[in-house]
């Protein structure tokens, strides 16, 4: 998989849908947790062993279009995730069929299909017997990925802190949950399809998801927050679009700014 920043279409399942569901034959009342948007929450069962083969089933109530998978934070080794047909739950393609998986999080490209239903498997953990935990899972259509590499540029984890101070004269802080923002910079762009790609996401009215590693951490000197695999952020861009010729010559890229904020949807 290349490793430049990727734009996927919000959830199909994400929490807000009216009318999704996550139900689970085990740990049932933690199963919608996995469609928040949270790595903080998640699925967890209590008790179970690998034999108990528990799966959780994922309804968007209508159906929708679906390019990629994501699941993340969980300690899952023998999986499958597959679809509903109409009839059935089918594999997708490439089937999503793991017997031996070591990493906390997948990503799963497929050829696009069109479904209601999402059904989690699991036959097995990376301990053995260990009660199994699944923190986010997302089911998206790919918007596109960059060709070019764009700067990334005022990573912001705001958690609008806020400041009194007692008359002890010591500070009292708080913070909220936060959310991530960050600007997207390149002097001279050139590349039409990232262009397009750019002209797109400034024309959605929903927020997208923006995935800044691509799917592969290594390319970092360390795996930092904002550029991990688990970091999937649903953002808008927050200003307006400004696509200014560089110099004011006509033959030259664009010289591009592009703000994005993380957003409820």
């Amino acid at each position: 998989m290349s490793a430049q920043i990727a734009f996927y279409h919000k959830s199909a399942c994400d929490i807000s849908e009216v009318g999704v569901t996550a139900t689970a034959t085990q740990g049932n009342d933690y199963a919608i947790q996995i469609l928040n948007r949270s790595n903080l929450s998640a699925w967890i069962t209590t008790g179970s062993v690998d034999s108990d083969n528990p799966y959780i089933d994922v309804d968007m109530v209508d159906t929708k279009t679906i390019s990629d998978l994501f699941l993340i934070k969980h300690n899952f080794k023998n999986y499958t995730v597959k679809y509903w047909n109409g009839s059935t739950f089918v594999d997708f393609s490439p089937a999503i069929a793991e017997t031996n998986y070591s990493d906390d999080n997948s990503n799963y490209p497929v050829v696009p299909v069109e479904t209601s239903k999402i059904r989690i498997q699991i036959f097995g953990t990376q301990v053995s017997d260990e009660d199994k935990y699944l923190y986010q899972f997302v089911a998206t259509d790919l918007i596109g990925r960059l060709q070019g590499w764009p700067v990334i540029k005022n990573p912001i984890h705001g958690t609008n802190v806020r400041t009194s101070t007692m008359l002890s004269g010591k500070n009292f802080v708080t913070r909220n949950v936060g959310g991530f923002s960050c600007t997207l910079e390149v002097s001279n762009w050139k590349n039409n399809a990232d262009l397009t790609l750019i002209e797109t996401l400034y024309e959605l009215t929903n927020g997208f998801l923006v995935y800044l590693c691509g799917g592969d951490e290594s390319q970092f000197s360390s795996v930092r927050k904002g550029y991990r695999k688990e970091d999937l952020f649903l953002m808008k861009c927050m200003e307006d679009y400004s696509p200014e010729f560089v110099e004011g010559l006509y033959k030259t890229g664009l010289k591009l700014s592009i703000k994005l904020g993380e957003v409820v949807p």
